[in-house]
């Protein structure tokens, strides 16, 4: 038996054992080492790992995995990322696309669920949903062995020309930042290191390598700013993709103030900073000491000219730990040293995501003219429905990626058989009609396509009789059909082969040809409806009053051709609402919002944001420019009445208000919160989004919806103070159907 003394003197030993096990397992014993021990944390981890490097090991962590045999990464590496270490453990971090679905570098071979474009999910206001299909998406990254995420795009659309608008959400920072920080939180929840691009002000695609942007500070902590801020200090992002372009007159890469007296010291951002691809990098020096992680996608300024600025005394070696531990650090948080993210390729695909990508599709949809309630279209025995236009059916298989979708680094290699013809899912809603298709024109091919051979196309593809068919012969066509026809569905608009990466758009209107084609058929059918695909604005004032409907499809994913036959029949109600305005004309943007200059280096000219913080729907309503369809506008198949608006000020001012569907059918109701300083020492727009709810109503049912402000919705940012500022004084709450209608309305002090 025991004494009381010696039991305490067990217990005190048996601790002293257990603690002394738990140090020998953290620290280097027998060769083991403590950065290897999972339970070690990471900041631990990331010290100690970079204590036992060599300065060119160190460096090494430092650049892309791109040689001098192409920009874009080493053809033998078949991935873009960064290098492991095999002897120290180090494994090789795997970057991917996952912005539409999932791109692997320029492996075609590679394929995913095509699950939505980013201005399509933002048409659609749900950030339940894209929290949902930001899942899939890393799932299926983390099945095809990628670990970071080179995207989500949170850039705002200044003007409707850039050609990345369709990767991009929205003009309005707010909708972007609360789409965006979904997105991150959902990545890195299942083992993908996010990276919110392009930090920051990177608004078009011409000179984009060396255009000097020239911005307030106001301007940016407004406008350019607020989502890359919610995505790092709400979401927690650990990566962020600096730009090619410069801010006034420092390239990003270079950009000390921002990458690193905003972004991390302001912020908390704990990650590390990867360059754009190619020429993101200017420097050694300046981008080691501003801040700049990693150099992509090849060792061009880093590599051994960062070794060699090292060894002649330029800068320190403490800075390459500090640019390594960033890097290190967020892996060993990831749990990418512990190969901790598994997901079975069967996911890839699954029916889960497609459902997902459905749903998608579904909500996107943005229903802009239905004259005299002609939609949804009656499904009529034996009447004669014509297709018609080149975005109806697949038109060359050699670039089937770009059919429905962005060209560029955004977009992704899609299953051949998954985005169906929009003429074929019509045709099988509108079985019981006779449903004929004439392509109508081509959509801009190219001369050289025009010769295409018949093997080079996908299946269902254009017959290779169509392509050698001029435009004018296959308008006639198309327009001999409509004549005959009790009803005319027109699907027009334009994919990655007009509006993608590297270019910016050359029109804010149709091509041409495709003006032709719904001028000539609406002379001989006056039961026109046009479906627009696209991945941004269009200017549509040559031909809407000539048709009695019009439904806007952004980019949003393999389903949209089931989703648009869909909605075309009422099988499902449009809901979507536009993340951008609709102008009458192109010309009422703000003078100079799309560069025409050439590059700074040689021309000395610079990008002038003159507009300031008046973006968008900020800058049409307050120059009272009239409108075709504005910020936030959506029509539906049923009706909503908005009622009962109460506001309760404290700490955080709750909203409260009652939607009521007082239509026939179930629908989905987007509903706005504006809010306008009603006296301020600055300017100020009209009206600011500042809350957004989607709420889903039955036929004759009613909800009270809540949104809560905190002090940041009524602030704006002091050019002298240099701080956000709430000044004391009346401030109207405004709830809307968009930036244009308000339907109620109320006054508060603060």
């Amino acid at each position: 038996m025991k004494t009381i003394k010696e039991l305490i003197k067990l217990v005190a030993n048996f601790s002293l054992i257990c603690s002394l096990v738990l140090f020998f397992s953290c620290t280097e014993v027998n060769g083991q080492q403590n950065y290897k021990d999972a339970n070690t944390k990471p900041e631990d981890r990331a010290k100690d790992l970079i204590s036992k490097m060599t300065l060119e090991e160190k460096v090494a962590q430092l650049n892309g995995l791109g040689n001098g045999h192409g920009v874009f990464g080493d053809k033998k590496a078949g991935v873009f990322g960064t290098k492991g270490n095999e002897k120290l453990g180090i494994p090789t971090l795997v970057m991917g696309h996952g912005i539409t679905g999932v791109r692997s570098g320029r492996d075609v071979s590679v394929k995913s669920t095509y699950m939505l474009a980013p201005i399509g999910i933002a048409a659609t206001w749900d950030t339940e949903l894209y929290s949902r299909a930001s899942v899939a998406i890393a799932k299926e990254m983390v099945a095809l062995g990628q670990n970071l995420n080179l995207g989500t795009t949170l850039n705002i659309i200044r003007h409707p020309l850039g050609g990345r608008g369709w990767e991009c959400f929205s003009e309005d920072p707010y909708l972007t930042a609360q789409l965006g920080v979904e997105h991150v939180k959902a990545m890195q929840a299942n083992g993908i290191i996010s990276g919110p691009k392009h930090f920051v002000a990177n608004n078009q695609e011409q000179n984009r390598h060396d255009i000097n942007n020239v911005l307030e500070e106001r301007t940016l902590r407004e406008i350019y700013l607020p989502a890359f801020k919610t995505a790092v200090v709400e979401g927690g992002a650990l990566n962020i993709m600096a730009a090619y372009n410069r801010v006034n007159g420092t390239f990003m890469c270079e950009n000390k103030w921002l990458l690193t007296d905003i972004l991390r010291d302001e912020w908390g951002f704990k990650g590390f900073v990867l360059s754009d691809f190619g020429k993101g990098v200017q420097s050694t020096v300046p981008t080691a000491l501003a801040g700049m992680n990693i150099e992509m996608s090849s060792a061009k300024w880093y590599g051994s000219k960062l070794v060699a600025a090292v060894n002649n005394g330029e800068i320190k070696e403490s800075i390459i730990d500090k640019l390594v531990y960033d890097k290190l650090f967020t892996m060993f948080k990831m749990g990418l040293f512990d190969n901790k993210w598994k997901q079975p390729k069967e996911v890839v695909h699954s029916q889960e995501h497609q459902n997902i990508a459905l749903e998608v599709a579904r909500k996107s949809g943005v229903l802009l003219k239905n004259k005299n309630n002609v939609l949804p279209l009656a499904l009529k025995k034996g009447n004669k429905l014509a297709v018609i236009g080149p975005n109806a059916k697949r038109y060359v298989g050699g670039v089937y990626s770009e059919f429905l979708q962005g060209g560029g680094s955004g977009g992704c290699y899609y299953f051949e058989d998954a985005v169906t013809n929009p003429v074929d899912e019509i045709a099988k809603i509108a079985n019981v009609m006779e449903v004929s298709y004439a392509r109508g024109c081509h959509i801009e091919l190219k001369k050289k396509q025009k010769k295409i051979e018949a093997k080079t196309l996908m299946p269902d593809a254009l017959d290779l009789a169509d392509v050698k068919k001029d435009d004018k012969q296959l308008t006639k066509e198309a327009v001999e059909l409509a004549e005959k026809s009790d009803q005319v569905i027109l699907v027009v608009g334009i994919t990655g082969s007009q509006e993608s990466e590297g270019r910016d758009r050359k029109s804010t209107r149709l091509p041409e040809n495709q003006e032709k084609l719904i001028n000539e058929v609406t002379k001989v059918n006056k039961n026109v409806i046009v479906v627009m695909v696209g991945g941004s604005y269009f200017d549509t004032s040559s031909w809407i009053d000539k048709v009695n409907g019009v439904i806007n499809y952004f980019y949003c994913g393999e389903k949209l051709s089931q989703a648009m036959a869909e909605v075309l029949f009422g099988k499902v109600n449009p809901s979507g609402k536009l993340p951008i305005s609709y102008p009458k004309s192109a010309s009422q943007y703000p003078k100079g919002s799309i560069f025409q200059g050439g590059k700074y280096k040689e021309k000395k000219e610079s990008n002038i944001y003159s507009e300031g913080i008046f973006v968008g729907y900020r800058y049409f309503n307050k120059n009272k420019e009239e409108m075709r369809f504005p910020f936030g506008y959506g029509l539906s198949y049923t009706n909503f009445k908005y009622s009962k608006l109460k506001v309760k000020k404290g700490k955080i001012v709750e909203v409260s208000f009652t939607i009521k569907n007082t239509g026939k059918i179930s629908g989905d109701e987007i509903a706005q919160l504006y809010i306008h300083d009603k006296e301020s020492s600055v300017p100020r727009p009209i009206r600011e989004l500042k809350g957004f709810k989607r709420v889903s109503l039955k036929a004759g049912e009613s909800k009270k919806v809540h949104i809560t402000l905190k002090d940041d919705a009524f602030a704006f940012w002091s050019p002298t103070k240099k701080d956000w500022t709430v000044e004391p004084g009346e401030f109207d709450i405004q709830i809307g159907v968009n930036s244009r209608d308000i339907k109620l309305s109320k006054i508060i002090n603060k």
